[in-house]
């Protein structure tokens, strides 16, 4: 009598089966493990059936990142907490400053008693001065009165005058862009206005064209080569 075994492999055939498994298996991906305690990413926390940023932290494009002290989270990432701003050196928030040469524009205006006047500088950038002065004995820190102004300022030297340079490189980024690489080796203001004179105080708009000097620049009062 024959006897026919309905489902069962031959031995060699459940080693093959096996080893078929086994190698599925090993090919699928580990499934995650449900925590209930931490559903959501780093500094983030579960509330109203979602995940969140955490208190002190603010949402990216990369997802959730804690601010530093002085920060707060903004729509785009984390800010300088009210009466800071970010330094431009290393871009860490530090207390805004408010008086004299304080950073000003239309949107920053100057708040400083004293000093609530905002004087737009040779770059277009504005910085806070006193206004009303009749002479440099009512300005400080070197500032300097110009009383041509409407009304009279007081106004700061370009930033980057006298500093040492080689050539116009080492000038570069400030409000004196012209190296005197021959005689001062100093940078000096270039693009001045002749008539009236624009210079700062102490300073005239000499035309040293003659000399190979493309535009007009600032020199010490009666220093200027004719």
């Amino acid at each position: 009598m024959n006897f026919v075994h309905v489902g069962v492999a031959p031995p060699r055939s459940k080693s093959r089966y096996a080893a078929a498994l086994f190698a599925l298996l090993g090919a699928l991906p580990i499934a995650c493990v449900y925590d209930a305690s931490d559903r959501c990413g780093p500094h983030q926390v579960f509330e109203d059936r979602r995940c969140v940023c955490e208190a002190q932290s603010a949402w990216t494009p990369t997802g959730c990142v804690p601010c530093a002290a002085d920060e707060v989270p903004g729509a785009t990432g984390c800010m300088c907490k009210p009466g800071y701003s970010k330094s431009q050196t290393d871009g860490v928030c530090e207390p805004t400053p408010t008086g004299l040469g304080a950073p000003c524009d239309v949107s920053t205006p100057c708040v400083d008693a004293e000093f609530d006047h905002c004087e737009v500088g040779m770059e277009g950038k504005g910085y806070c001065t006193n206004s009303g002065c009749s002479s440099s004995e009512d300005c400080s820190g070197g500032y300097a009165c110009d009383a041509q102004a409407t009304p009279s300022v007081c106004r700061r030297p370009p930033l980057g005058l006298g500093m040492s340079c080689s050539s116009d490189e080492d000038c570069a980024g400030t409000e004196a862009t012209y190296c005197d690489a021959f005689k001062s080796h100093s940078c000096l203001v270039q693009g001045c206005s002749l008539t009236p004179n624009n210079c700062f105080s102490g300073w005239e708009c000499c035309d040293l064209s003659a000399f190979g000097v493309p535009q007009p620049i600032c020199v010490a009062q009666g220093g200027c080569s004719t």
